[in-house]
């Protein structure tokens, strides 16, 4: 008797152990193929929202990026006792003509030459770009020969760049020669980009640079 309880007690086990009710089961052709359509549909309604946060991250940084160089070039001008500069550059990229890249310059009054003081910054990577025209009136009117023209430096030279440039004095003053109304400038992502733009997108990074003290204000939305 207590040989057939073990074997009966061992079929038993065999059959909990293999049997499907208690094994693991694999995805039919049809669940799988719903749940790559669910996750397909998730990714479709997601993906405007994620793109809206890449874009206003990348013209967060790059507006912050912008009022650092402006205090950035205050402050050395001050404390070097020099004029320092401050120049943008305007090119065609992705057919797209707008200011991609800034940099830091020395800048010589006497025989009007410019050293670079660092390497230039990018607009986050072609997300971003500084706009001609309408919503950034600081280059549009009355700015002197001297800070305008074509890039005799490198890279911005082969790209047929033209460079404008905002001096910074030791004594707090700029070069710039308007009203503080019109001083200022804006970056828009590329989606919003558009060639006469007049009007600011719902996202944008306005900065505003006083001629007369060379410190930047920011706006945003």
């Amino acid at each position: 008797m207590k040989t057939s309880h073990s074997t009966t007690s061992s079929f038993t086990g065999a059959f909990h152990l293999h049997s499907p009710a208690f094994g693991s089961r694999a995805f039919s052709l049809v669940e799988m193929i719903v749940v790559v359509a669910i996750v397909t549909m998730l990714f479709a309604v997601a993906a405007p929202y994620t793109f809206s946060v890449i874009q206003s991250a990348s013209l967060s940084s790059a507006g912050d990026t912008l009022m650092q160089k402006i205090s950035q070039a205050q402050q050395r001008a001050s404390s070097e006792n020099r004029p320092i500069g401050l120049d943008f550059f305007y090119y065609n990229q992705d057919e797209i003509k707008a200011c991609h890249a800034i940099q830091l310059v020395s800048y010589d009054a006497a025989s009007n030459v410019a050293t670079p003081l660092e390497p230039p910054v990018y607009w986050s990577e072609g997300r971003v770009v500084l706009l001609e025209g309408a919503l950034s009136p600081m280059f549009s009117t009355n700015v002197q020969p001297i800070n305008t023209g074509l890039a005799a430096q490198e890279p911005f030279k082969k790209l047929g760049a033209t460079f404008y440039r905002v001096v910074f004095y030791p004594d707090g003053s700029t070069s710039l020669k308007i009203p503080l109304r019109t001083a200022y400038l804006t970056l828009v992502g590329v989606k919003n980009y558009k060639q006469d733009l007049a009007t600011a997108p719902a996202n944008y990074y306005t900065v505003q640079i006083d001629p007369v003290t060379g410190r930047g204000h920011s706006y945003r939305p």
